[in-house]
């Protein structure tokens, strides 16, 4: 019985295009260069099979960390079943990244016990906003200008000191 699962996974994935539906919630994101975002989904068993979830593959442009997937995805579904919504996968925007929408493919991979068929995939975009300039926190402005104000009382204060000693 244990042969016939990946013959009927096979099977399976041609006539209705894939063994497991893979829904990205939401499947666009948007943030700046330097945020993380957090792709999150769920996995439904669309076959009256246990399906094994063995890996991910991921299409995209810019790093992503696939590890929220490794750490929540259950490791089989029985027949018909989901999972409910988990963490797949995080993407760290780069502080240069130039602004536009990236297109990507999150896929799983799997079927029988050991095997890497793509039993699942999903597109996903990331939007990218334009670079945006950091204004610096009130208390560091504070604080530079604290010190600033200070230098400037010690410069006074050793400028009259030298001009008291020339009289």
């Amino acid at each position: 019985m244990r042969i016939l699962i990946p013959i009927f996974l096979a099977a399976a994935a041609m006539c209705r295009g894939s063994v497991l539906n893979v829904s990205l919630i939401p499947d666009t994101l948007i943030g700046n260069p330097g945020d993380t975002v957090h792709f999150s989904g769920s996995l439904t068993n669309t076959t009256n099979a246990t399906v094994f979830i063995n890996s991910d593959s991921i299409l995209f442009a810019i790093g992503v960390d696939d590890s929220p997937f490794f750490n929540n995805a259950p490791l089989s579904l029985g027949p018909l079943v989901g999972t409910g919504v988990f963490g797949m996968f995080d993407i760290t925007i780069p502080l240069a990244q130039a602004p536009g929408t990236y297109d990507g493919v999150f896929t799983v991979l799997g079927g029988g016990d050991s095997e890497t068929l793509n039993v699942g995939e999903a597109p996903f975009h990331l939007t990218v906003n334009a670079s945006v300039t950091a204004s610096p926190e009130p208390a560091s402005t504070l604080l530079v200008g604290l010190g600033l104000a200070g230098a400037s009382l010690l410069a006074r204060r050793n400028q009259s000191k030298r001009a008291g000693a020339r009289n």
